[in-house]
């Protein structure tokens, strides 16, 4: 499902007042109508609370949400209504956020190349590391088994024979 945007939304993105882009929204121009949604109203189990939401729904219709895709039309239709300053002001802060996110995108992918060659040096020297423990286990057991080995040939097999004295 496509996402669609909110008047508090497209505020934020334009730059213009709730309640200039709720009335251009609610005046449903045949240009918008392809790209406007109306928005789901919660059904609620309570009786009161669904008398409320329908005298509310009767007596103030619901601002319909757009597609992102209108966007660009409405900005159009907008600027009809908006002095020219206004319009190029928030232009140079679109573009400049555009170009401080371009920025940090940048920074972040080579935070992220570097990060990710660490992670690569990191897992090699875990593989070595985990190489040398095995070693170090193996010959751990070798000497643990040598040393059962020597003791139980110490007790039982090996024993000095007695000098015997004539």
């Amino acid at each position: 499902m496509l996402r669609t945007l909110t008047v508090s939304e497209i505020t934020n993105i334009v730059g213009v007042e709730e309640d200039i882009v709720r009335h251009t929204l609610e005046r449903r121009d045949e240009d918008l109508t392809a790209y406007l949604h109306e928005p789901r109203t919660n059904q609620s189990s309570d009786a009161s609370t669904e008398g409320e939401n329908v005298n509310r729904a009767t007596s103030q219709p619901q601002t319909p949400l757009l597609h992102p895709e209108g966007l660009p039309l409405l900005i159009t239709k907008l600027a009809f209504n908006i002095p020219t300053s206004d319009i190029i002001e928030n232009l140079a802060c679109q573009v400049l956020h555009l170009m401080l996110i371009q920025q940090e995108k940048t920074e972040l992918a080579v935070k992220n190349q570097e990060l990710q060659q660490q992670n690569e040096q990191l897992q090699q020297h875990i593989k070595e590391l985990q190489q040398k423990a095995e070693v170090l286990q193996t010959e751990l057991t070798e000497q643990i088994e040598a040393a059962s080995r020597r003791t139980i040939w110490n007790l039982f097999g090996r024993r000095k024979p007695e000098s015997t004295e004539t």
